[in-house]
């Protein structure tokens, strides 16, 4: 489970900016919105608030890229291919040589001592490369280094055991120590690996062409998965879908060196709907955006009781607020250790209910581009009992457009051309 993690020089966040899973008290009454750790009080989760172009989802953009580098970085990169990563751009620096960084603390399960153990990673790059890389553990709540990692040089704690030779020989420029790992038998490093591998949920975005295959797949092979997403889809006020299924394409490969079988594999779905006594196909294509973002909405729903962390970009797409609501609803209910980070413009949540104050981020951007976080828990003096969706209109919190509507009525009319 994440603690808070820190991005700098990555998008449009310039100066470094931590987004904290630990909350500044504890509420009992409140206790939905809690996990707790070995002794610890997290977050389930942590929503950002924000006008157009400020970066609100440029942080979940972010979080994005570096988990994904951490763990895949070993296997989608050539030797020598550059970085995707994108720097902070308003600068005269050389964007090659903008080094953007990435620290997370966060608990991982223990497969030896079966117990959660916080760990502390960091990582440094530009394009050309790591530049820094380091994990620390703490077994009994003191630190232990793991790895620090300069440039090619690595340097081990005591506590890790095993072939690290082999390791060291495999790793190159731009991939992590994390991601290589994956090839070894060092259980304190695979630990790390298997936790962001297989608990991150991925990034649910706005804008795409459908439902991802990686979804298909699971709605194709996971019986019990199948049958959550189709009940979820008819008891959330779709009540005519009765049932999902997958066809499998299976292609020629193009390259026969191709190993992963998966690249060959294309799926196409089809919801069924029930009208009287019928069921009738449909493809999936022609299904309403509203009923093709709550099936993006099942995965984190039905992995909320396990260890994972998935991010949503604008949560309330194409979706009606009572959907919303009971997706946010049945999503603090059923969590026991994983999380959600999510953006929003819905303000009506700010006094829903379902979000208390250190779940609300407010992003701004600054005069020189750089976007800027801050939590409702940072302002002091707040009645709880005082609408925080007022306070937020009124300019509290900032994070509004800042709109001139009489400049634009001049626009338009013509009348700044004249001037």
């Amino acid at each position: 489970m994440f603690i808070d993690f820190s991005i700098a020089n990555t998008y449009s966040i310039s100066e470094k900016q931590t987004i904290s899973f630990e909350p500044t008290s504890y509420d009992e009454s409140e206790k939905l919105h809690y996990i707790d750790v070995e002794g610890t009080k997290l977050l389930k989760t942590a929503c950002i608030y924000g006008p157009n172009a400020a970066g609100k989802s440029n942080i979940a953009l972010a979080l994005r890229f570096y988990l994904n580098f951490m763990v895949y970085s070993f296997y989608s990169n050539k030797p020598d291919s550059e970085i995707s990563f994108v720097p902070f751009l308003f600068t005269d620096e050389d964007s090659d040589s903008i080094c953007g960084e990435f620290d997370l603390n966060f608990f991982v399960l223990s497969s030896e001592e079966k117990r959660y153990i916080k760990y502390s990673y960091h990582l440094k790059l530009n394009r050309k490369k790591i530049l820094e890389e380091s994990l620390i553990y703490y077994p009994k709540h003191l630190p232990r280094q793991i790895f620090t990692r300069t440039d090619d040089n690595i340097v081990w704690g005591n506590s890790v055991k095993g072939a690290k030779k082999s390791l060291e020989d495999i790793i190159v420029p731009n991939c992590t120590v994390i991601s290589a790992s994956s090839k070894t038998n060092l259980t304190i490093l695979k630990d790390v690996f298997t936790y962001v591998f297989a608990r991150f949920n991925g990034y649910i975005g706005v804008y795409s062409d459908g439902v991802s295959q990686d979804l298909l797949k699971k709605l194709d092979e996971d019986e019990a998965f199948n049958r959550k997403a189709t009940g979820f889809l008819s008891f959330a006020d779709f009540g005519s879908i009765s049932d999902v299924k997958i066809r499998t394409i299976k292609k020629e490969p193009v390259n026969s060196d191709i190993s992963d079988k998966e690249q060959n594999i294309t799926r196409r779905a089809t919801v069924f709907h029930h009208y009287n006594g019928k069921d009738y196909p449909l493809p999936l294509g022609f299904e309403s955006s509203g009923t093709l973002r709550m099936l993006d909405l099942v995965e984190p729903l039905v992995d909320s009781c396990s260890t994972s962390m998935a991010i949503i970009d604008e949560v309330e797409s194409s979706l009606h607020q009572d959907l919303i609501e009971t997706f946010l609803r049945l999503f603090l209910e059923l969590s026991t250790t994983s999380q959600i980070l999510f953006t929003t413009h819905n303000q009506e949540l700010l006094d829903s209910g379902l979000l208390i104050d250190d779940e609300i981020w407010f992003c701004s951007k600054t005069n020189d581009g750089n976007s800027v976080y801050d939590s409702i828990s940072d302002y002091t003096g707040l009645r709880k009992e005082t609408s925080r969706k007022k306070l937020y209109q009124a300019g509290k919190f900032g994070a509004l457009p800042n709109i001139d509507i009489q400049k634009l009525k001049e626009l338009f009319n013509g009348e700044s051309e004249k001037k």
